[in-house]
């Protein structure tokens, strides 16, 4: 079983991983730290990977400006590849087409500077450990 924070904030998250942990849950999603309604400081996304937690980081976030790409990249730099996870959220007529954007935040993330073995960490490593595939 895999649990996702979804629209909590800040407060319910730490409750709920930290209740999710003590009951033997250890596949744990941070469900978009970087939107407005969670905004996640930086120690605070440290913290929640530091307990083994995948910071989702959500295309349509950062897609409409709802946070700039910097915060993304810095939340990466901050936590490390390997405790983050790309997804999407797209769907909406008004949005680029699905397929477009996975490639298009590992450009961003590429342009950052960050390596190719870094992007396929994030897009393809961290989505297979929580599909339950082994690499």
């Amino acid at each position: 079983m895999q649990l996702a924070t979804g629209h909590l904030s800040r407060d319910e998250i730490f409750a709920v991983v930290d209740a999710a942990l003590a009951q033997g849950v250890r596949d744990i999603v941070i469900t978009h730290p970087d939107f407005p309604s969670q905004s996640l400081s930086i120690e605070d996304q440290r913290a929640l990977a530091g307990k083994g937690a995948l910071l989702e980081r959500c295309f349509v976030t950062f897609h409409t400006e709802k946070a700039p790409w910097e915060r993304m990249i810095e939340g990466i730099r901050a936590t490390g590849a390997e405790s983050n996870v790309l997804s999407t959220d797209l769907g909406q007529r008004m949005n680029p087409p699905v397929e477009d954007g996975l490639p298009l935040m590992a450009d961003h993330l590429l342009d950052a500077g960050f390596s190719e073995d870094e992007v396929r960490t994030v897009a393809v490593t961290n989505t297979r450990r929580m599909a339950g595939v082994q690499a």
